[in-house]
């Protein structure tokens, strides 16, 4: 949050939620088939070890240290499981939307995990996926299935590419990677769908950030939320 934190973990997944704010995981399949919240595919850039997450077993992933990476104040971190943080943001998330899943395994259990897991603590509607959910109708349809109450997003990369989104058929949300402005944003919500405003080279982006919170977006993902809210007077 605001570069305060490392990425990906409980602590800072606790102050964003303390604040209201929604939080942005990434969720890996393990060798043993447990899902855990890392970013890349390997764990070389965030943890004191090395090799695939997918190859590496829960005991050998809880065993790296997940924050010394980032500074000595967080050393002892851990790489989160998916369960570790939805009762976190089961107990902390106050806000409409409070969590951003982005998927980075699509095999059928991990899917029924994942639906199971939000269901259990009543975090489907306010939970939206993206990742490789975002970029095929196929995955899309996949969790409808799953679970027609999971909240999927489609993507929108430009202005060109917002009237398909809004008519796709399995996504409640567009994931839209380029600055809105009000026209667009009705045309979003007229369709009943919602927007998450971000994406490469706009979440560092304060000003597009503002722009589109300004034209109504639902959702800001950006990496410096503390700013953001200052420029937006909250």
């Amino acid at each position: 949050m605001d570069e305060v934190y490392p990425e990906n973990t409980i602590t800072a997944f606790d102050a964003a939620l303390k604040k209201g704010m929604a939080i942005e995981i990434d969720a890996r399949g393990t060798a043993d088939e447990h899902i855990v919240v890392m970013h890349d595919d390997t764990v070389d850039r965030t943890t004191n070890g090395s090799g695939e997450v997918a190859k590496m077993t829960l005991s050998e992933l809880k065993d790296l240290d997940a924050g010394s990476w980032w500074s000595s104040e967080f050393k002892g971190e851990r790489i989160p499981t998916l369960e570790e943080t939805l009762d976190t943001v089961k107990e902390h998330g106050t806000a409409e939307t409070t969590l951003i899943l982005e998927m980075k395994t699509l095999d059928p259990g991990s899917i029924r995990k994942i639906c199971s897991g939000l269901s259990q603590r009543s975090l489907l509607s306010k939970t939206v996926g993206i990742g490789l959910i975002h970029q095929s109708v196929d995955v899309r349809r996949r969790f409808y299935e799953g679970d027609s109450d999971f909240q999927c997003a489609t993507v929108a990369n430009s202005a060109d590419e917002l009237s398909l989104a809004i008519s796709d058929p399995y996504s409640s949300w567009i994931y839209t990677r380029y600055p809105m402005n009000l026209n667009e944003v009705q045309a979003v919500h007229d369709s009943g769908k919602k927007i998450i405003a971000s994406g490469p080279g706009v979440m560092d982006d304060i000003e597009g950030m503002v722009a589109s919170a300004c034209a109504g977006a639902d959702t800001i993902m950006s990496y410096y939320p503390n700013a953001l809210a200052q420029h937006l007077g909250n």
